[in-house]
């Protein structure tokens, strides 16, 4: 694969004084041309199919949005450019952090 457009780290858990944010901030800003981004999603260095999240845009003063749901490893989204997705709703049962990262297609 190529360079992947983002790598962000999820806490299993939500932030402190967030509603359901597991993440901070991070960029989608690509400087190549894609119309896809393909999501990988692993815990501790493996491959992880179960885990499922929701992607937001942290909008500053104003109501967030959501852009993406039930979002997993494999997953194709339309391509999007943000500086502030984050991401959010990750199930209680999940137990461990995890990284995600995104690919351009």
């Amino acid at each position: 694969m190529s360079r992947p457009i983002a790598v962000v780290v999820s806490s299993n858990s939500v932030i402190s004084d967030q509603r359901s944010r597991t993440s901070g901030n991070f960029s989608t800003k690509w400087f190549g041309s894609c119309k896809y981004m393909e999501v990988e999603v692993s815990v501790n260095g493996k491959i992880n199919n179960d885990i499922k999240f929701s992607m937001a845009i942290d909008i500053n003063n104003g109501n967030d949005i959501m852009k993406y749901n039930d979002v997993k490893n494999g997953s194709r989204l339309d391509y999007y450019d943000s500086n502030t997705f984050y991401i959010c709703e990750v199930p209680s049962s999940q137990r461990e952090n995890f990284m995600v990262k995104f690919f351009p297609v």
